[in-house]
């Protein structure tokens, strides 16, 4: 199987790896001279030439899937006589649609005062069969001027009974200016998640990451006295277990100041992200979903700690952060794989004693877009 095989989507089971499914795409061996002396390399040549081989492919570097799914162009207003919030929407570009057997859309775009009282959604009309339809509507909204800035815009736009993207706008005195301005759609989310954790994350030698959990403040109450029982879930990007804080009754200002460490080489630091999603514990029914926060370490020094407040939001169904997940597992995959193959030396197209003391073995990577090579010459690895 080649890595166009591999869809983010079939990475599974976080506790099995089957070495015989491996992304290693396309590998061709080239000789140069068969009748040269042999050539035999110790374990450390074994284990820095695979290493430089496949660091050189980042099999990790993935497309994300569904991020480009259109853009709006809005402008917004404010009239203090009147106490009047009017919105031009003006048009859209690219806009995708949901179903594979349609291309094109029926789009319209619906706008909501998150933080209002008033619960009403105002529906621009419909346009029939355009992915770049234009409207050139204005809608208003009765908001005093006491409560305006801060206030939150909810544009969503959709195509019948799908939601085609949506974006959230929060109200400040440089958006109202009226002029046209072009925002990006994201995927639909809950925009009633809120609140912080405070999370420290910190690496001891030689291959330990130390992810602490604080605290959080501000969480969504989900019980009738507008309180929660949460516990927070935390692991890697990857094939890492999921691993759980306990649970902290009738508050939304939980403590926990627990860790978890996870063993991984220093190198592959800045290919993980670490996942902490939030939860409100019911006996009954499933858990709620309080929200997630997720911390890249692709700039992070290993000798410094990370001491931060990180905002909570609902992240499941974004498009680019799933593809940080099925990125670290493929990578994962990879680097226990090759493990497995350095131990065995194999494959033997670089680990077996042989009479070609000059080769050149190439990796290619379709969906990563990559290529490495390594070089043997005079019976020594040149790494390029």
């Amino acid at each position: 199987m080649t890595e166009e095989d591999i869809q983010p989507d079939e990475v599974q089971d976080p506790d099995h790896i089957d070495y015989d499914y491996v992304p290693y795409g396309q590998i061709e061996h080239e000789t140069r001279d068969e009748n040269k002396p042999e050539v035999d390399f110790d374990e450390q040549a074994r284990l820095t030439s695979v290493k430089h081989l496949f660091s050189k492919l980042d099999p990790a570097v993935v497309k994300a899937q569904g991020d480009a799914i259109g853009e709006i162009g809005l402008a917004l207003r404010y009239r203090q006589d009147k106490e009047l919030l009017m919105i031009r929407v003006v048009s859209a570009h690219g806009l995708a649609s949901r179903q594979v057997a349609r291309l094109s859309v029926d789009p319209q775009v619906e706008v909501k005062l998150l933080d209002s009282v008033d619960e009403d959604m105002i529906r621009t009309t419909i346009k029939k069969d355009s992915n770049n339809p234009v409207w050139n509507e204005i809608l208003t909204f009765k908001v005093d001027e006491y409560s305006l800035e801060g206030t939150r815009v909810l544009f969503r736009v959709v195509d019948g009974s799908d939601v085609i993207g949506e974006l959230m706008v929060p109200l400040d005195w440089d958006v109202l200016d009226g002029e046209t301005e072009w925002f990006d759609l994201q995927d639909q989310r809950d925009w009633s998640i809120g609140g912080a954790l405070h999370v420290r994350v910190k690496y001891t030698n030689p291959t330990t990451l130390h992810v602490n959990v604080a605290s959080a403040e501000g969480l969504c109450g989900k019980d009738k006295d507008k309180l929660s029982d949460p516990y927070v879930r935390v692991t890697l990007a990857g094939k890492y277990p999921v691993k759980s804080t306990k649970v902290i009754k009738g508050t939304v200002n939980p403590v926990w100041s627990e860790t978890f460490d996870y063993a991984i080489p220093v190198q592959l630091l800045q290919t993980a992200t670490i996942l902490l999603a939030v939860y409100n514990k019911n006996l009954i029914d499933s858990d709620d979903f309080l929200g997630e926060a997720r911390i890249s370490l692709h700039d992070y020094k290993h000798f410094h700690e990370i001491d931060n407040w990180f905002p909570l939001a609902d992240l499941k169904h974004v498009a680019r952060h799933r593809s940080e997940w099925s990125k670290g597992a493929v990578e994962q995959e990879l680097r226990e794989a090759l493990v497995a193959h350095i131990t065995c030396r194999s494959p033997n197209l670089i680990f077996n004693n042989t009479s070609n003391k000059n080769r050149v073995i190439r990796l290619s990577c379709s969906k990563a877009g990559q290529k490495s090579k390594l070089t043997i010459k005079d019976g020594k690895l040149i790494f390029d």
